[in-house]
């Protein structure tokens, strides 16, 4: 009985740090229409927002506004509607809101399939090209996008006052596991999450684009770990070697 016991106590403990089930629907696989098509009835409204962060160092700050434009928020409106079965998004709108740091937040509406849809029809995927397109690819490295306000991500500056870079983005940021020869350190950025929401590799990604914003052309040095109930990364970012 003690044996059973124990082993359901584990049992529990693996279920709760397990990753979220497949999305029924990667982001790729969504389409955005403008009219309601036919055979399919309005759902509920999703909606996505973000602050844009300020330039130069950052501290505890949501990937999100790290990150922030439409096509992210887009994204993560797309993922949400895939994470839910659903295949099309109808009506997006996007608004800039004013400030020193704008907000912007996007909208749509889910197409729901009636009776009048054949279910087959309704979750059938996109096929699959010779090649993945870009938005496949970035499938591949962010699966979850919607997951990015609640990973926070810092940049801690080498030297007090260095100049600001231009911004790049995540994928022209090289993973090493050592140091090119020649290129001068940044700084370190680090990104966090509770672990039950998010997972390593979404962690990885977020250091790109954190790295990215403060115009690093490698991040190196990679180290992940739990600190407390959270998981954690953190790299050296390097300049490029050209902008």
């Amino acid at each position: 009985m003690r044996l059973l016991l124990v082993l359901l106590v584990v049992s529990s403990t693996a279920c709760s740090r397990a990753p979220a089930s497949p999305q029924p629907f990667a982001p790729s696989d969504i389409i955005e229409l403008a009219a309601m098509p036919e055979g399919y009835a309005p759902g509920p409204t999703l909606s996505e927002t973000c602050v844009v962060a300020p330039r130069g160092p950052f501290e505890d700050e949501a990937l999100s506004n790290i990150d922030c434009n439409h096509a992210r928020l887009s994204r993560a409106l797309r993922a949400r509607a895939g994470e839910q079965g659903v295949r099309f998004l109808v009506g997006k709108r996007c608004r800039v809101g004013a400030g020193s740091r704008p907000r912007l937040s996007c909208s749509a509406s889910l197409a729901q399939p009636t009776e009048g849809v054949p279910l087959l029809q309704a979750r059938t995927s996109s096929p699959a090209g010779p090649a993945p397109s870009p938005a496949q690819v970035w499938d591949k490295d962010e699966p979850r996008p919607q997951d990015a306000a609640q990973i926070r991500v810092t940049f801690r500056a080498a030297t007090e006052g260095a100049p600001m870079l231009p911004a790049r983005a995540y994928d022209r940021v090289e993973e090493t596991a050592q140091a090119s020869v020649g290129r001068r350190a940044l700084g370190q950025v680090s990104a966090r999450c509770d672990e039950r929401e998010c997972s390593a590799d979404s962690l990885r990604h977020a250091l790109r684009v954190a790295a990215g914003r403060v115009g690093a052309g490698e991040l190196t040095s990679v180290a992940c770990f739990e600190e407390g109930d959270s998981a954690r990364c953190v790299a050296t970012a390097l300049v490029p070697w050209s902008s």
